[in-house]
């Protein structure tokens, strides 16, 4: 199983390599076209501008990952990490749900060490993903049950189809997790866990700065 959490793709493109914009007419993947013409609603949830976190669970003990196999969390995060998720306490909780099966629990971590902590300057885990050692994701009303289990933070949704959420983020709202900050984008998902025809799932990411021309930084 590849710990490392896949790269979630914009559903557009862009006419020219020098373009700021995305275009609409231009689809990523075929199924970006079927959902974005019919209208399909999807999963929406934030998001969260922090760092690429993999709690992994062997059936034995708990170890993190980053976005990569080279990536380094902050030491203060690392920290808050060990005393978080790297107990005997937690390990226990998990063998409790999981057994000896071993899992990965994605999800983005924040504090005052990223780019935005949204509040949780200490650190915190906003949990989005399970994936099982086959490589398969669970459902997500089984990560929100697990989520609940963990006392883990699972992001507000809403369901929104494509052109309601190019829509929404063209807005500039606020953060869902904390409305004294901007929203950074959306993360779309299929309403039940669907694969593309080479085998990548059905999701993808709608920032604010490719609907909305002059932003530099989704911050300003």
């Amino acid at each position: 199983m590849a710990h490392n959490f896949p790269k979630i793709s914009a559903p557009f493109g862009r006419a020219t390599p020098k373009d700021r914009l995305v275009d609409t007419n231009i689809f990523a993947k075929p199924w970006v076209q079927m959902f974005y013409e019919n209208d399909i609603k999807m999963y929406a949830s934030e998001k969260v501008d922090g760092t690429s976190v993999g709690i992994v669970w062997n059936g034995e003990r708990i170890s993190f990952v980053g976005h990569t196999d080279k990536s380094q969390f902050a030491p203060r995060y690392l920290e808050y990490l060990n005393k978080t998720f790297g107990t005997s306490e937690f390990e226990s909780v998990i063998e409790e749900i999981f057994g000896d099966k071993a899992v990965t629990i994605y999800g983005e971590g924040i504090s005052k060490d990223y780019n935005v902590h949204y509040g949780y300057a200490d650190g915190n885990f906003i949990i989005y993903d399970i994936q099982n050692e086959n490589g398969t994701f669970y459902n997500r009303e089984s990560v929100i049950e697990i989520a609940k289990k963990l006392d883990l933070i699972y992001p507000h949704e809403e369901m929104m189809t494509i052109k309601e959420a190019i829509e929404y983020v063209k807005t500039r709202p606020q953060s869902w997790l904390n409305s004294d900050y901007k929203l950074e984008g959306l993360v779309l998902r299929s309403p039940i866990e669907l694969y593309g025809n080479n085998g990548s799932r059905v999701i993808c990411k709608i920032k604010v700065k490719d609907f909305v021309d002059g932003i530099k930084d989704y911050k300003e």
